[in-house]
């Protein structure tokens, strides 16, 4: 009870002291118990063809307008030891601009400080092709080493400093059950289109993503290479002409190189590739950022192997996307209020005529988005 005593006090008081700071850390007898969190509001107007059935009265596509974003508030304890060993936890309760309750990292993780860290739970994994600054990059999905970044229901991770070189292994597995394949922070599941050909996939066992990453960062050039292997056999199938066909062999790699050129320069190339069963995809792309300004450009290639149990026929198509970003540091001068101007543009073609079902139209979109931290 005499703990309790105490540490409510300072939850209390870490509450109240969040109102006139952006983040605040309160010690405890367990140790430092901080809270933060952000606020991301968007206004978005695009044109959409990709994802829309086309009426013979709208064959151009679909224009909508419309808000989104989220309320993420970020609650985490740590205890340090003098050696450098430590303990902790993040939880990041989620409020969408719809009202709905959702969760964003949810995990403990102990270690040594500046040495080693483990984590288990619900997170993000390290990055291997960014996109660069806070950016609205819509349209077609391609290829990025992210499929088996984070952020599903089962993940692991271990991490090691050694001078300037990080190193990383992470391990998705378990159950996908809220996983999607269009989004590139999850594995798909039973009902989602495994492949961008449309191939209807469903789990027969638990797969175990591997994804290990080293990466170096110096003062003028920095670098990261990784990949992502699943390691069980039969765990997604689909089903073929003379019957289940396997499709667990989906291995890719990444990597990207940023030069600062100055300052106020920046430059980001980064490309990834795909080996699966029935495709083959690669991206390629950079971006460069000066000042508060960012501009970026990716290309992408889905090549569909031809496959008799899965009558499917050779296929090639090339995606484009070109978007930009815009920074505007510190609205109405308060130094934790951002705002950003964003817009995008993609494109996916057909190489030929027997490629016609991978083609799909321009879209374009534009956002506005309010960032405010506390």
């Amino acid at each position: 009870m005499k703990k309790l005593n105490v540490l409510v006090p300072s939850v209390l008081a870490l509450f109240v002291a969040s109102a006139a700071h952006a983040g605040a850390t309160f010690d405890t007898p367990q140790g430092k118990l901080t809270l933060a969190g952000d606020v991301e509001y968007n206004f978005d107007m695009s044109h959409i063809n990709s994802s829309v059935t086309q009426h013979a009265s709208n064959g151009n596509g679909t224009d909508h307008i419309g808000n989104s974003g989220r309320i993420d508030v970020t609650i985490s304890g740590e205890r340090v030891l003098s050696n450098g060993n430590f303990g902790g936890f993040t939880v990041v309760p989620q409020v969408t601009s719809s009202g709905a309750a959702a969760s964003d990292d949810a995990f403990v993780t102990f270690g040594v400080k500046n040495d080693w860290a483990y984590k288990f739970g619900h997170f993000e994994a390290y990055d291997l092709t960014p996109a660069g600054q806070d950016t609205w990059a819509g349209g077609y999905e391609m290829y990025k080493a992210s499929e088996a970044r984070g952020r599903n229901n089962s993940a692991m991770m271990i991490n090691k400093l050694v001078g300037p070189m990080y190193y990383e292994l992470g391990a998705s597995y378990g159950d996908y059950s809220s996983g999607d394949s269009t989004n590139s922070n999850t594995l798909p599941v039973a009902g989602s289109n495994y492949l961008t050909s449309g191939l209807a996939a469903y789990k027969a066992h638990d797969p175990i993503v591997l994804r290990p990453v080293m990466a170096y960062t110096g003062d003028m050039v920095s670098a990261a290479l990784g990949g992502e292997f699943n390691v069980i056999t039969d765990a997604f199938k689909v089903d073929g002409v003379n019957g289940p066909v396997d499709l667990s062999k989906r291995n890719g790699v990444g990597g990207n190189v940023t030069f600062k050129v100055s300052p106020d320069l920046s430059i980001v190339t980064r490309a990834a590739y795909l080996s699966a069963v029935a495709n083959d995809q690669f991206s390629v792309g950079a971006g460069a950022q000066y000042q508060n300004f960012w501009l970026g450009y990716l290309f992408g290639n889905e090549k569909v192997k031809a496959n008799t149990d899965l009558a499917i026929g050779d296929a090639k198509a090339d995606a484009h996307e070109v978007y930009a970003s815009y920074k505007i540091p510190s609205v109405m001068g308060l130094d934790n209020f951002d705002m950003y101007l964003g817009a995008y543009w993609t494109q996916q073609l057909a190489k030929d005529a027997a490629s016609a079902a991978l083609a799909k139209p321009t879209d374009y979109g534009s956002r506005v988005r309010f960032k405010y931290f506390f």
